[in-house]
């Protein structure tokens, strides 16, 4: 009664007479009709999805057809089967829920069959094999000796203990007399009681270093048992694998690792194959994948995702700002509104001294040019506190002067004090530490692996994320790493929920100095689980996340882990680059403080011994 719909595989040789409520909705699959497609009695047009099986090659049969549109178009999670179709739904199922667009966490199953109807009686263990009796809890084994029996015994899997055993095992709940409509026997257990304690069944995580959200230890106790290896040296931990692991210390669960994949998010496709971490858990050799795994939609499509486990902001560590060294040093202190007026003062100073010196001699009848190159030369001179090897007799020359010289006294001055802090306090270039900059500077970034874009291109139509991508570049960690020392690029890092940085390690040490962190995110999702479809335990799974984040041990084990594994001193280092500290207190001046000057100079002195060069040549020509 707590199943959105049922579907019941119809069996000709089984009467069945159905009683139930509304809204349960219901589906009956009739046998021989069910398996002939084009039947003018199909509900179901089958064609749409035989098309979609066929563009994504995937293979599939008439029982995978027929219960995967079942599914999608009634969204069944109850399943009664009968007899001979028993194993071959069992064959079925996973691919049919695997390729559905809809799933359910909460499948119950009911097999029914009669001894009376099998070849050989002994061949009932035929009809109970198969990967679903151990690992689905809800299963209702219906049996009966005859076809009118009234009696039926009811059995289930034995869920709980070591799945990896040969064959199920099977128990009896009760013995039932439907004549008498009365329980004859009854071992008082219930289904639920298979969740609350599984009494050491193993789950499996797929496992590489990826600090901190999973690591591989080789030096913490106790071990556990590495399935690709079949060694029980290393242990997991992390701060999502703190989930599984409390998860387990909870329900009484084993926890194995399988490290066979090193370095691979990995990625699914659409015809149903897989690699990495991702392709395990498609191809059930792993039961849990983590480490800052986001809600990817072609993975959504074949696994399920558990919820949140914690957030990811996907940033980049990019080029610090360098220090602006140019030509133009020696012009910065003032702003070209005040260059103007400096240059119309000694103008109006040029003017003044050729006046006054033109007036001074008017009756030794002097010419102005000897004036205007008297002034020109007397104004460079004093705006640079020199002095001239010129007598002045007279007063009005005399005041002039020294009324230029208090002006271009003061002007030097401020000068110098703009100067002297331009060239200590250091001018920055404008860094691609922002979204915005990124995208304007056409910064090339990168990371180990298409995963990190995968999320901004599905269905994203922003302009400056779309360009962002264009400019992302997949390189190996060995290749990150050597490129980080001197290439201009960004370099993918995660932020995670409580502040600290995750995929850094890959960058050294002595490449942190030219690098800062972003002041936002590139985009920002949150991280869950991937487990295969039909995992027995993200209901209850769900549950424990929920009160984890509510508990607050998200953050305790963020910060602990990051202790406990991580140098801190180099997060840090990392998350104090997103701010520049420019209080630096004084320091020595070098070749890179003063270079502006030097170009000016060198230019100076091109020009001037190009000069002396010309007026030599021009010497001897005349001669």
């Amino acid at each position: 009664m707590d199943s959105h719909a049922t579907c019941v595989l119809w069996h000709s040789s089984f009467d069945i007479q159905l009683r139930t409520t509304e809204p349960l909705a219901l589906l009956i699959l009739e046998h021989k009709k069910w398996f002939i497609p084009g039947q003018d009695n199909d509900f179901y047009n089958y064609e749409p999805k035989r098309f979609d099986f066929k563009e994504h090659n995937l293979p599939y049969n008439d029982w995978i057809l027929r219960v995967a549109v079942a599914i999608e178009q009634t969204h069944c999670e109850s399943f009664i089967t009968f007899q001979e179709h028993i194993p071959q739904f069992i064959r079925n199922f996973y691919h049919a829920s695997t390729y559905s667009n809809w799933r359910s966490i909460q499948n119950h199953f009911i097999f029914v069959y009669t001894d009376e109807l099998l070849e050989n009686p002994m061949e009932s263990d035929s009809y109970l094999e198969g990967y679903i009796f151990r690992d689905q809890p809800n299963i209702l084994l219906v049996n009966a000796q005859f076809r009118n029996s009234s009696v039926f015994e009811i059995k289930t899997n034995r869920f709980v203990g070591s799945r990896f055993e040969n064959k199920p095992h099977f128990y009896t709940l009760q013995i039932y007399d439907a004549k008498s409509e009365q329980v004859i026997w009854n071992s008082n257990t219930d289904l639920s009681s298979k969740m609350r304690n599984l009494q050491g069944r193993e789950v499996v995580l797929g496992l590489f270093n990826y600090e901190p959200l999973m690591l591989l230890s080789y030096t913490k106790q106790p071990a556990m048992f590495d399935r690709a290896f079949n060694t029980t040296e290393a242990r997991a931990d992390g701060t999502e694998v703190r989930v599984i692991l409390t998860f387990c210390e909870l329900y009484n669960c084993t926890l194995q690792i399988d490290t066979s994949e090193t370095s691979e998010w990995g990625d699914l496709y659409s015809n149903a194959t897989g690699v990495g971490l991702m392709g395990m858990v498609l191809d059930r050799r792993i039961d849990y994948a983590v480490g800052g795994l986001l809600t990817w939609y072609e993975a959504y499509k074949q696994l399920d995702i558990t919820s949140f486990l914690g957030s990811s902001g996907i940033t980049c560590l990019v080029p610090a700002p360098r220090r602006i060294i140019n030509w133009a040093l020696p012009l910065q202190p003032f702003q070209a509104k005040l260059w103007l007026c400096v240059i119309l003062c000694l103008t109006l100073e040029c003017l003044a001294l050729a006046g006054t010196h033109h007036f001074e001699f008017l009756a030794s009848e002097p010419r102005w040019r000897k004036s205007l190159r008297f002034a020109y030369v007397s104004t460079l001179k004093l705006f640079v506190n020199q002095g001239t090897h010129y007598v002045a007799t007279s007063y009005a020359l005399r005041m002039v002067l020294l009324a230029s010289y208090m002006v271009d006294i003061i002007l030097t001055t401020v000068y110098s004090g703009g100067l002297a802090s331009i060239l200590t306090l250091p001018k920055l270039e404008e860094a691609a530490d922002s979204r915005q900059r990124l995208y304007e500077h056409k910064l090339m970034w990168t990371g180990t692996s298409y995963a990190w874009i995968s999320t901004i291109e599905v269905g994203n139509d922003d302009p400056v994320l779309l360009g962002i991508v264009d400019h992302y570049r997949v390189n190996d960690a060995a290749t990150m790493a050597a490129k980080s020392r001197t290439e201009q690029m960004g370099f993918v890092v995660e932020r995670m929920l409580f502040g600290h940085v995750a995929n850094s390690e890959m960058i050294p040490d002595n490449a942190l100095p030219r690098l800062k962190l972003m002041v936002d995110d590139l985009y920002f999702a949150y991280t869950n689980a991937y487990v295969p479809r039909l995992w027995p335990f993200i209901g209850i799974h769900n549950d424990l996340t929920l009160a984890w984040h509510s508990s607050g041990f998200d953050k305790y084990w963020e910060w602990k882990i990051v202790a406990d594994y991580m140098n801190a001193h180099r997060q840090n280092r990392i998350v104090a680059s997103k701010r520049l500290n420019l209080d630096i207190g004084p320091v020595k001046l070098g070749i890179d403080n003063c270079i502006g000057l030097l170009l000016l100079w060198c230019f100076g002195m091109t020009c001037s011994l190009l000069a002396f060069v010309l007026e030599l040549w021009w010497i001897y020509f005349k001669n």
